[in-house]
């Protein structure tokens, strides 16, 4: 069952009266895996598995709708908390960006590429097309340190520097590479970092 392709309706039941049966695998949008969840086997866990990923892609939705078409400039723990919420359960690296205005106001937020437990692969060249097909003025992207240590690594600061360049080129600003670990966040412009 992809949950990604249900309305909210369809998840609401789900987590209001869970199937007993799985009659097929589940899938989720987001960096949440079924894997994460209790294997399906008696009715109690195959019931628990539907309303756990079920949830979880309501609360990504709901979150991503609340940063929808906001401006983040007065907000950074906005970001953060709806960061926190998309990565919750995260056990690859994931990378995410938002794409903002020129008013700084979210225009989409998509995952772009997922990795591994320690790493992911990031090719600038395709934040640049998308950057450019939601004809952003600036954004932010982050991704998920499933190690639950924020810390940013040279890696992530070579790529963050790599992006920026090639953000500049066309003449779109990187405001900040966030990385998140669990409940902790750290930020490359609050640290100075950008």
């Amino acid at each position: 069952m992809n949950l990604a392709q249900l309305d909210r309706a369809e998840l609401e039941a789900i987590i209001l009266t869970p199937p007993a049966t799985e009659a097929e695998p589940l899938r989720c949008s987001e960096a949440l895996t079924a894997e994460l969840l209790p294997p399906p086997g008696d009715v109690r866990s195959t019931r628990l598995r539907h309303v756990l990923a079920a949830a979880h892609e309501l609360l990504v939705r709901v979150a991503s709708q609340a940063v929808q078409g906001r401006s983040i400039l007065g907000s950074p723990t906005l970001v953060k908390d709806f960061l926190k919420v998309h990565f919750a359960g995260a056990e690859r690296e994931t990378f995410v960006v938002l794409f903002l205005d020129a008013h700084m106001r979210v225009l989409a937020t998509e995952e772009l590429f997922t990795g591994t437990l320690t790493q992911t692969s990031v090719y600038p060249r395709e934040i640049v097309r998308r950057a450019l097909q939601h004809n952003a003025a600036a954004l932010i992207c982050a991704h998920s340190h499933p190690s639950g240590d924020p810390t940013p690594s040279p890696a992530d600061q070579r790529l963050t520097d790599t992006l920026k360049a090639a953000l500049a080129c066309i003449d779109v600003r990187l405001i900040d590479h966030l990385v998140v670990a669990g409940s902790a966040c750290a930020s490359f412009a609050e640290a100075g970092l950008l």
